[in-house]
């Protein structure tokens, strides 16, 4: 991948550190406006951005598959750790907020517009609406969100899911209409305890495979590597004081607070890989310093 843009149009583009766009992909600007793609981004071959006057933002850790589009005319804000899948269109005409942790299957489309037959003939089906997905929605694949839809924290849209109004939180949907299916559910209560041990053995695992030491007590777990005359050092912190700790002892290491998913930002070589290992379907934590 590459970082020489293919900008067409009066639009700027701003790219974070560590972030990979593929040589193909477009930035097309019909008015004036900019993209910024944050921190550890992959953007992938064939996407286009299509922007009408509306900013586009994409937050740290995201990655925009193969052959999506993107469409903004009022706007398209996306935050951290969001997944989309091949040949989506995220269409930002009406404005388009899409929260952290958000994964979207390939082939889906997410529109916050319609437009069909002429208004000079009387045709009403035409309009613009804001659409918001909240952190952690997952449309599995292949599904449609219409204009002006809301759905809430941690819903789930099973495939080939038709969505045409709002839902709420910890809803599973299916179906064309999509509607809820009450038996289902895919989150279970996890005490922060289970949190600590699952975290710990998943840090057990990076450690081994890239040689890293680590140092662990009963609220704090800290990774380190030597990169040249350098110590880089990442730390897991079991709640809000232990991280505000382990910050004071160590601060120009990188400091996860699992209680609420956050980490402090370094850039480092450490911070990459573990928070990488972690991001897929593990662990992923949120920088609010964005």
């Amino acid at each position: 991948m590459s970082n020489n843009l293919n900008i067409i149009g009066p639009g700027k583009v701003i790219l974070g550190e560590r972030t990979r766009v593929a040589p193909d992909v477009q930035f097309i600007f019909h008015e004036p406006s900019q993209v910024v793609i944050g921190d550890y981004c992959v953007i992938g071959s064939g996407v286009k951005f299509v922007c009408n006057g509306g900013d586009v933002a994409v937050g740290d850790w995201t990655s925009i598959h193969d052959r999506s589009l993107v469409l903004s005319t009022v706007g398209v804000q996306i935050g951290q750790h969001g997944w989309f899948g091949q040949h989506c269109i995220l269409d930002g005409s009406g404005g388009l907020t899409i929260g952290n942790g958000v994964r979207v299957g390939m082939y889906s489309q997410i529109w916050s517009h319609v437009a069909a037959g002429e208004q000079i003939e009387g045709c009403t089906l035409y309009g613009e609406r804001p659409v918001v997905l909240e952190d952690d929605v997952w449309l599995v694949g292949s599904c449609i969100v219409a204009s002006g839809v809301t759905l809430g924290k941690k819903l789930v849209a099973l495939i080939a899911s038709n969505i045409t109004k709002s839902w709420p939180a910890n809803t599973v949907l299916a179906g064309s209409p999509a509607a809820p299916k009450s038996n289902l559910s895919f989150y279970r209560e996890i005490s922060l305890d289970e949190k600590w041990t699952l975290l710990n053995g998943w840090l057990n695992e990076i450690s081994q495979t890239n040689g890293f030491d680590i140092r662990r007590d009963e609220f704090t777990t800290v990774l380190s590597r030597s990169n040249g005359m350098n110590v880089e050092r990442i730390g897991f912190a079991i709640d809000q004081n232990s991280a505000q700790d382990l910050l004071k002892e160590i601060p120009q290491a990188t400091v996860c607070d699992i209680t609420n998913k956050t980490y402090s930002k370094r850039l480092s070589d450490i911070e990459a890989i573990v928070l990488k290992n972690l991001a897929g379907n593990k662990a992923r934590f949120i920088n609010l310093s964005e």
